[in-house]
């Protein structure tokens, strides 16, 4: 009888395998051996490596649910604490894949495709600033700037983490990141 794979267990070895050799070293010998399934299983149900990569990226975006939490309520700062909260959870979950894939992108053009949902949710967030802008709410600059600051100190916090092994480095208070973000773009009323 066959043995049943489990996509998740799958995608998770792949991503273990991923964040301790990288995109390149990373072998799909590998991936099978973390996962308890044969090479010949991986490529049947999940194609090349680039197309295995994309679907494990897939599957943490469906995890992570983004569009979920970047939706308008009229209330720019909880819209905004309900994205870095999430997004805090995914770097601190994926936070060290997502460095490697992207670090790996310029060699790897096939990496770009697996990259494509979070670019998407990206887009989203900054669609929701840009809405908040064109009612006033907050100042006019590129919406994707704005979102990249909003995120920006949480991805190098965590990379800082990953890289030096720094515990010491306390997590951020979100609750005041995004009072910070604000105070220098909410448009006061006089």
């Amino acid at each position: 009888m066959p043995k049943i794979v489990n996509d998740a267990e799958v995608f998770f070895a792949v991503m273990q395998v991923i964040m301790a050799r990288g995109y390149d070293r990373a072998t799909t010998k590998q991936m099978a051996a973390a996962a308890g399934v044969s090479e010949v299983t991986l490529f049947r149900r999940y194609g090349s490596k680039a197309e295995l990569v994309t679907k494990a990226m897939q599957f943490v975006a469906a995890e992570m649910n983004f569009e979920s939490v970047v939706h308008y309520s009229g209330d720019v700062h909880q819209d905004l604490l309900g994205i870095v909260t999430r997004y805090r959870t995914l770097t601190e979950r994926y936070g060290q894949l997502m460095e490697v894939l992207i670090s790996e992108m310029r060699r790897h053009p096939e990496l770009q495709t697996a990259m494509a949902r979070p670019l998407q949710v990206l887009q989203l967030i900054g669609a929701l600033i840009q809405r908040y802008q064109e009612e006033g709410v907050l100042r006019a600059e590129h919406p994707l700037h704005a979102a990249g600051d909003l995120l920006g100190p949480l991805v190098y916090l965590t990379m800082v983490r990953y890289a030096f092994s720094a515990p010491q480095i306390p997590p951020v208070n979100l609750e005041t990141h995004v009072r910070a973000f604000l105070e220098g773009r909410q448009v006061r009323s006089e």
